[in-house]
């Protein structure tokens, strides 16, 4: 018997870390399992050629809001042309309500609600070996004799490292170089009632001996980042301390992502974090609002004083990337209290500000509470908010807008410069900037096509010509000028820029080059390589301002100054190329 267990990923980046652990479940004793990583981009042809010419008598899928409705148009093609083959599904889109799922899509043979693993090779085991018999096996749901049949839910496993390591030699070699999961825990402390989490009681979890065997096993293989799924990742601080420890013990080339509450930061693990390497670690953490009466109607207990304090130290310690996370659409939260949400939230000058939106999960507390607070929303996945009692679709609209932009271009982290300078000269607030840029792409018609990203410094650059001054303007254009070429390593400057071409630059920056001590100061890392190579690898670029040096009202001296940009060397933070003032 061959059963595949197929993830279907969002981005080809991401890995799947459900597949394995019910691969490494089944322990040898239900046949041949195998695992199959496709993502939602992917034609739906080949992923069902792949399945097709594996020829299983099993297929299994996780589902989630991003694959719901892949996974049912495909699992309807391989009942089609693998006739005996049995469909399970299993994960949180078909885990409420199974019954009613399995009644709509005739293709499907069994559902597996909540954790997975015991009851999947139970399943297997009588797809097998005819036993166990269908009706002991927890949180199954099946087909039988016309009737559809749903058991008692499974109990949550407490001894989680009974549960087989899914870090096997062939996950590794699977996963390569992308994004690889890792959970020390499971369940959350917390109750938010727009997560599926607060569905079930509680945190549990996997011994620190499992921890660091496993992580001991990632941090030998070629995956660039370790992602936490751990809800909330600091809910227990000795854990996490230890955790913490051992990855500051064991520095590598890797990053670690953490979900964390920023209210549960002390300055002991503070000080730990602050002598971490630049880029190891990298917190998200969800605000989600500062509206103390929304936090209250989702249950979310947090001393938003608190966060916001220790935010600014994580961010003031320059080390750390910071990813902040806001939700539109919470209940009692209308458009003016968004606004000062957004204005808290950027002004702690994370690296990344998520602005997302309430989305209406199956099985969370909200979508049972929808009527309470006037919800409209998709009924189909991502199942968003459309609007509510308390914001319409107008203002939502206008926020997806706004969200657009703080991810083009705050997000991007490629235009930190030019936008401090054009906030503080904007006669509104960082909020209303964004609105205002908003509108003005919507009235040029740049929100109706593609826009490339040398093109998006362009449409910035008309944007600021709209109402700034034209000393300021000048400044701006020389802004621009320096985030580009910090993180692009091509010639050629976006239009409109202003160049700077003066008599023989070229010839200037070879003698500079030829120049020793020149190279041991500025670029120690080219010491003994021909001046010809070094020019390939780095830029000097010529500045009406000094660029280097922005004083805290935001303007810059105006004289000539001449800038090397050193294309060899990323900032392991902001992902963006070294710059230094030179003397030419």
């Amino acid at each position: 018997m061959k059963t595949l267990i197929v993830a279907l990923n969002s981005k080809y980046i991401h890995s799947s870390l459900a597949a394995w652990y019910l691969k490494e479940s089944c322990r040898n004793e239900c046949g041949e399992v195998k695992v199959l990583e496709f993502t939602i981009n992917d034609s739906l042809d080949s992923i069902l050629s792949g399945i097709y010419r594996e020829q299983p008598q099993i297929a299994a899928f996780s589902c989630y809001i991003w694959n719901i409705e892949y996974v049912l148009k495909l699992v309807s093609c391989v009942k089609k042309v693998i006739k005996a083959v049995k469909i399970i599904l299993g994960g949180p889109e078909v885990s409420y309500d199974a019954q009613a799922f399995m009644r709509g899509n005739p293709s499907v043979d069994y559902i597996i609600s909540g954790e997975g693993e015991n009851s999947f090779r139970l399943l297997l085991k009588h797809l097998y070996q005819s036993s166990p018999g269908l009706q002991e096996i927890p949180g199954l749901t099946f087909r039988e004799v016309g009737k559809i049949i749903s058991n008692r839910p499974e109990d949550l496993m407490e001894d989680l490292d009974s549960i087989p390591s899914p870090y096997s030699d062939e996950m590794l070699k699977a996963v390569g170089n992308r994004i690889i999961y890792f959970e020390s825990s499971r369940g959350c402390p917390f109750s938010c009632s727009y997560c599926i989490s607060s569905t079930t009681r509680g945190v549990r979890y996997f011994s620190m001996d499992r921890v660091r065997e496993d992580l001991s096993k990632i941090m030998g293989s070629g995956a660039r980042q370790v992602k936490f799924v751990d809800r909330t990742f600091n809910s227990n601080k000795k854990r996490a301390m230890e955790i913490l420890n051992f990855i500051l013990s064991n520095p590598g080339d890797k990053n670690f992502h953490f979900e964390a509450a920023a209210d549960l930061f002390d300055d002991e693990m503070l000080d730990m974090l602050s002598r971490a390497p630049k880029g190891l670690i990298q917190f998200e953490i969800g605000i989600q609002t500062t509206n103390r009466r929304t936090l209250e109607a989702v249950n979310r207990l947090t001393r938003m004083d608190k966060v916001l304090e220790n935010i600014k130290k994580l961010r003031a310690m320059d080390n750390i990337h910071v990813h902040v996370d806001l939700i539109a659409g919470l209940p009692g939260e209308n458009y003016p209290s968004f606004k000062k949400s957004f204005e808290d939230a950027y002004g702690l000058r994370p690296h990344k500000l998520q602005l997302g939106f309430l989305k209406m999960l199956r099985g969370s507390k909200i979508r049972a509470e929808a009527q309470l607070y006037g919800y409209e929303y998709r009924e189909y996945p991502p199942y968003e908010v459309l609007a509510n009692q308390s914001m319409g679709f107008d203002k939502l609209l206008e926020l997806k807008y706004v969200e657009e932009l703080v991810e083009r271009y705050y997000n991007s982290g490629r235009f930190s410069n030019t936008l401090d300078c054009l906030i503080r000269h904007y006669p509104g607030t960082a909020f209303e900037f964004y609105r205002s840029f908003a509108l003005f792409g919507l009235k040029t018609g740049y929100f109706g096509r593609s826009v490339s990203g040398r093109d998006l410094y362009t449409v910035l650059l008309e944007f600021a010509e709209s109402f700034t001054p034209e000393e300021v303007h000048r400044q701006i254009n020389d802004l621009i000028k320096l985030d580009f070429l910090s993180s692009d390593n091509s010639s050629n400057l976006p239009a409109g820029v202003k160049r700077n071409n003066e008599p023989n630059f070229k010839e200037r920056c070879f003698e500079f080059l030829k120049d020793e001590e020149n190279i041991r100061f500025y670029l120690p890392d080219y010491v003994g390589i021909p001046p010809k190579q070094i020019f390939k690898k780095v830029r000097f670029q010529v500045f009406d301002h000094d660029v280097t040096r922005i004083h805290e009202d935001g303007t810059m001296d105006r004289s000539r100054s001449v800038v090397l940009f050193d294309y060899g060397r990323r900032d392991k933070v902001t992902g963006l190329y070294g710059y230094k003032k030179v003397d030419i």
